[in-house]
């Protein structure tokens, strides 16, 4: 044998240099590396045999081998040997020392006896051979090679692939930066051009039988398995629906389960504060206050009340401006605000208006100016309603540029700046259970979803997450707190290491990649990654509405993609509720909009439990929130009422003037007669002069002497009824007597 051809790894040759070697001896050299070194090695092989004693052409020829033959075609087997021998004397007369180093740097050489025929070895001559690998590294490379992993179209895989040769392993291709490099081909028709080095996970799947193309690429997973996917089973063991006093409710006004959120304990919460916040105001020479201050009285919760209805009013009647609710022009006139409350004691209440609790800030809580009222919805939504099967977690964004420290930036949101909010609905009827704003703190996504979560852990039930809070880690937390999981996943969040380069053209719109570790279960479909640990890994048909059709096609589609669909759109429900009609007003304090936002929340909630508690009626939320409004404006202090009242009053009494009218009536409050006297206490006004030199208070006209036609100042008011009293027979009068002037 005069030429050695095994001392060549031929496995080891470049791509561009087995095809040289290839398209010298005129064989195919077209395909990937794997067939290129097979196909150069049983050439060299049937070279070697060829020129070995008693073997010949005749002999080699009886082999049948196509490859042969092609060879015999494209290469001229009757050449003069003199010009093989001139190809092989240049590189025969190259340095010795050269040939000597390059020895001892681990290089393999080809032996150059005395005998050798150059002819043969001329082509091999000019490749640059590099150094063998080591047998364990060998194994390595030959234990990822031999990995079968099949790519699922529809229900069906595609063959495994082959084993390649351990003399022509080739190195895995690591994904980085260098795949989008470019490099130098060289055709096989001998011309040069550039090419776009791809990974081999960009290649088409088209077939089932087709081998896949990252397949050699990673090595996958021990733990992750294509096939007997079973899905979680946890035994849902809540009862949705109303529950505590909203399940106990037998009324038919949608007032009553608005006020199961906004209750009387809460609003008068918020009257004290706002007086308070009034008084130190006042008492603050430094504070500019408006013209209209002087005109201020306490508010209670009957004034919040009236209040806020017509601030619901607002959210279906827009205008720019609060004060063109009060305008007289004809065009743009709302008889009902300046009949219910005046402009300037609107205008002072939302001035004064104040949520937050002096002694609970500690200077640590960035929400403390609305952390009782924060605090006391969200812990109603806990209680009044138990949310169904089906639950999401996803953000929702409120409209603020105030200059506060918390406020973030969503580009993805149709609010781009604002306060964000985590929220936690159930996705059949898209209640609220849970709310917790970003304050920017250090929080890890398993303590803000554990968190949200509250007391629903342990029940059985599917949350459904975007990527945000997806992931593999994540799904396993959640398993243990018996909740299964379904959503979008990222990259590198834990999934199989084969996603990671799949690609949507990799397959086709049936197609889909499955792999599963026996508890989560990962699907690549299209351009997306779901997570899921309870969908059953098929595929369902829906009706996919497409481009220049009227009619919608059916097509088919992941079943966990179906449900993540269908079961993520509770919070968009919620905030297209709350664009349409916005309760939150322009205003440059933070605190003023935020509660807006979260009455906004209240009234939709509410709306879930009239539904619940009325599935017969089909009221919207537009009729629900009319109806409110109405309740809290009309009911309280209404015309229908002042005029009923004034059309049973007695002839005698409209005539002296004496008596309690309809309008007096009105201004009393409803605790005047709540038989606990030793509740309303005397104090001294509020002074609308905060001058200096004033000698003395500014007195008003006692209720009680005002009655009887008798005009006496006082300079005392009774503190919950914010009515000017005299002491002692007038304050007696005033909370025992129902016709208080007789």
């Amino acid at each position: 044998m005069p030429v050695n051809a095994m001392s060549c790894n031929v496995g080891n040759l470049k791509v561009h240099e087995l095809k040289a070697e290839l398209q010298r001896r005129g064989l195919d050299a077209t395909g990937l590396k794997v067939e290129l070194v097979e196909r150069l090695q049983v050439a060299l092989d049937k070279e070697a045999r060829a020129k070995t004693p008693g073997g010949g052409d005749e002999e080699q020829r009886d082999d049948g081998d196509e490859t042969e033959e092609q060879q015999d075609e494209g290469s001229d087997s009757d050449s003069p040997p003199e010009e093989d021998d001139d190809d092989g004397s240049d590189w025969a007369g190259c340095n010795q020392e050269e040939a000597e180093s390059a020895s001892e740097s681990g290089h393999s050489m080809i032996d150059l006896g005395s005998n050798t025929d150059l002819a043969h070895t001329s082509a091999i001559a000019e490749v640059i051979v590099r150094p063998e690998a080591d047998e364990a590294q060998r194994v390595n490379i030959k234990q990822e090679i031999d990995e079968d992993i099949k790519i699922e179209t529809g229900a069906n895989w595609s063959e495994p692939l082959r084993e390649q040769d351990s003399n022509g392993l080739e190195e895995p291709a690591m994904m980085s930066s260098e795949t989008s490099r470019k490099r130098r081909h060289e055709s096989s028709d001998g011309s040069n051009h550039l090419e776009q080095r791809q990974e081999k996970s960009a290649r088409p799947v088209d077939s089932l039988n087709e081998e896949s193309a990252w397949s050699s690429d990673y090595k996958e997973d021990c733990n992750w398995h294509e096939a007997d996917w079973q899905p979680n089973k946890f035994s849902f063991t809540a009862t949705p629906g109303p529950r505590s006093t909203a399940a106990e409710l037998d009324s038919n006004m949608p007032a009553d389960f608005l006020e199961l959120f906004l209750t009387d304990e809460l609003l008068q919460q918020i009257a004290d504060r706002t007086n308070l916040y009034a008084v130190q105001c006042f008492e603050d020479p430094s504070e500019k206050l408006p013209s209209r201050s002087h005109l201020w009285k306490p508010v209670t919760v009957s004034d919040l009340k009236t209040f806020f209805g017509l601030t619901f009013i607002t959210s279906y009647v827009i205008k720019p401006n609060f004060s063109l609710y009060w305008s007289e022009d004809e065009v743009d006139i709302t008889p009902h605000f300046s009949q219910t409350m005046s402009r300037n004691k609107f205008q002072i209440i939302w001035k004064f208006l104040n949520y937050n609790n002096p002694e609970l800030d500690d200077g640590t809580d960035k929400m403390y100016e609305v952390r009782p009222v924060l605090d006391y919805v969200v812990g109603k939504f806990k209680v009044l309603y138990e949310p169904g099967q089906n639950i999401c977690i996803d953000e929702s964004m409120l409209n603020c540029q105030s200059c506060v420290s918390f406020k973030t930036y969503c580009p993805k949101k149709a609010v781009k700046f604002g306060i964000k909010s985590y929220l936690l609905c159930d996705s059949a009827t898209g209640y609220c259970f849970n709310l917790e704003p970003d304050l920017g703190e250090a929080r890890t996504t398993s303590e803000i979803v554990f968190s949200l979560l509250d007391r629903l852990p342990g029940h059985g039930y599917t949350l459904y997450m975007d990527y945000s809070y997806n992931s593999i880690a994540m799904c396993e937390l959640l398993l243990g707190a018996e909740t299964n999981v379904c959503g979008t996943l990222k990259k590198n969040k834990g999934e199989p290491k084969i996603f990671r380069q799949v690609r949507k053209s990799d397959m086709k719109a049936a197609g889909k990649l499955v792999r599963h570790n026996k508890r989560v279960m990962v699907v690549a479909w299209q351009d997306k990654r779901m997570v899921t640990t309870c969908h059953e890994d098929a595929m369902q048909t829906v009706d996919v509405s497409q481009k220049g059709h009227k009619d919608d096609d059916p097509g088919l589609k992941p079943q966990c993609v179906v449900a993540y669909n269908s079961s993520m759109v509770a919070v968009q429900k919620l905030d297209k509720n709350m664009t349409y009609y916005p309760f939150v007003r322009k205003s440059p304090t933070w605190s003023k909009k935020f509660v807006a936002y979260l009455f906004q929340i209240c009234m939709s909630n509410a709306h879930v439990l009239y539904r619940a508690r009325h599935p017969e009626a089909s009221i919207t939320l537009l009729e629900f929130i009319r109806s409110v409004a109405k309740s809290w404006t009309v009911k309280q202090h209404g015309l229908v009422q002042v005029k009923k009242e004034e059309e049973e009053e007695e002839p005698a009494k409209r005539a002296t003037g004496k008596g309690c009218s309809g309008r007096s009536r009105r201004n009393d409050p409803e605790s005047r007669l709540d038989g606990q006297i030793g509740k309303h206490k005397l104090d001294y006004l509020i002074t609308a002069s905060r001058s200096i030199n004033a000698k003395k208070r500014s007195g008003r006209s006692c209720r009680v002497c005002a009655r009887k036609g008798l005009r006496k100042d006082t300079v005392l008011w009774c503190v919950s009824c914010c009515v000017a009293l005299h002491p002692g027979e007038c304050f007696t009068a005033y909370h025992t007597l129902e016709n208080y002037a007789a």
